[in-house]
């Protein structure tokens, strides 16, 4: 497991995408789904960043197994995260084998925490 905390900003999701890509070539991940998942990181950091408050941090946790698992959070005063009605769950959804967003309560009493998390499993066997 490898956590990741940076500031809410877009300009700072090389970060996210280099763990990302880190992970997936010690895997059994081809050169192509090495791709979409730096993509998927991207897109998920992006839409997460976007809904975060002045401030706040873009928390990010990459699981490693036979399949990758990344979740991702930040603080927000809007309740509603990512979702079907925007073009960035679809590419979300393209790119990986799961795609799940939740609300949970935050620290700060008229605050919210949004969650996102997506999988991504190895089809071919490694580069």
């Amino acid at each position: 497991m490898v956590e990741l905390r940076l500031p809410a900003d877009r300009d700072l999701l090389f970060l996210a995408r280099m763990v990302a890509e880190g992970l997936a070539g010690t895997g059994e991940f081809s050169l192509d789904e090495i791709a979409d998942l730096r993509l998927a990181v991207e897109e998920a950091v992006s839409v997460i960043a976007l809904r975060a408050d002045d401030g706040a941090e873009v928390e990010c946790v990459f699981r490693h197994d036979s399949r990758i698992t990344v979740t991702m959070a930040t603080s927000s005063s809007a309740m509603l995260p990512p979702g079907p009605d925007e073009v960035g769950w679809h590419i979300l959804r393209a790119l990986t084998d799961s795609v799940a967003t939740w609300t949970e309560p935050g620290p700060d009493p008229h605050g919210w925490r949004l969650c996102l998390e997506f999988t991504k499993e190895p089809r071919t066997g490694g580069p």
